[in-house]
């Protein structure tokens, strides 16, 4: 009786599923398709736009910023085949030190993606060149900068030197902006560009400084039919 042999090549080692392991890697691949991906970094806060929404930056310097969003990117629109387990995903990218970063300026780039994986219990291989292009915009609220454009305003009550400190600092560390801030008699106004990041600056005051939020709304205009509102959030130290 002959033995098994390889339905392609004719070698009668090392077979699975009717193939050698040569042939067998030949005719499988880990990788079954790449989404599109379409990279949009604001050239201001270096966030990128993802799933139609602004994602923090990963570093504040552009080259490692962009190497760490295309990993990034690869890694989730990668599709395996269907029987492949994937184990270990590798993306090397290299940006010139002259690529250009400002706004709607195009960058061209090549990203090498190397897959380890399991089909069949054979470990196996792959590597890819991706070219990609990386386009520069500016983000919402990078535009707004410069503007007396505001969606919440936070009121520091008593007067209190050293949580406007703080609140200027928070706000640098979330690229969330000041359009300005009012000295009033009893405080001062904070005016920001996000409802959401005041109001958890809201709350990060109160558990720091030990006062109480309470927080109102006003409608200041529509946009498709809706009621648009800005938000007043009171902050008041404890006496």
């Amino acid at each position: 009786m002959r033995n098994k042999f390889c339905v392609k090549c004719g070698t009668e080692k090392n077979l699975v599923s009717e193939l050698c392991r040569d042939c067998f890697k030949d005719e499988n691949t880990l990788l079954k398709d790449l989404k599109e991906i379409k990279i949009i970094i604001c050239d201001n806060c270096k966030k990128y736009m993802n799933k139609n929404a602004w994602r923090e930056p990963f570093s504040n310097d552009h080259i490692k910023n962009i190497k760490k969003i295309v990993g990034h990117l690869l890694e989730e629109k990668i599709i395996a085949t269907p029987k492949a387990k994937i184990k270990d995903v590798n993306v090397n990218v290299e940006v010139h030190e002259s690529a250009k970063f400002t706004n709607g300026s195009l960058l061209n780039i090549n990203a090498e993606l190397d897959i380890i994986g399991i089909i069949d219990n054979i470990e196996m291989e792959e590597s890819y060149n991706i070219p990609l292009k990386v386009r520069f915009s500016t983000c919402n609220i990078c535009r707004k900068k410069g503007t007396n454009y505001y969606e919440a305003k936070l009121q520091i009550r008593p007067k209190n030197d050293r949580v406007l400190k703080f609140v200027k600092s928070y706000c640098k560390t979330k690229n969330l902006f000041i359009s300005k801030v009012i000295e009033e008699k009893y405080g001062y106004d904070v005016y920001l560009s996000e409802q959401k990041e005041a109001r958890n600056l809201g709350n990060l005051l109160k558990r720091k400084f030990n006062g109480e939020v309470t927080e109102s709304k006003k409608i200041f205009g529509k946009r498709d039919g809706q009621d648009i509102f800005r938000a007043t959030i009171a902050f008041r130290l404890d006496s």
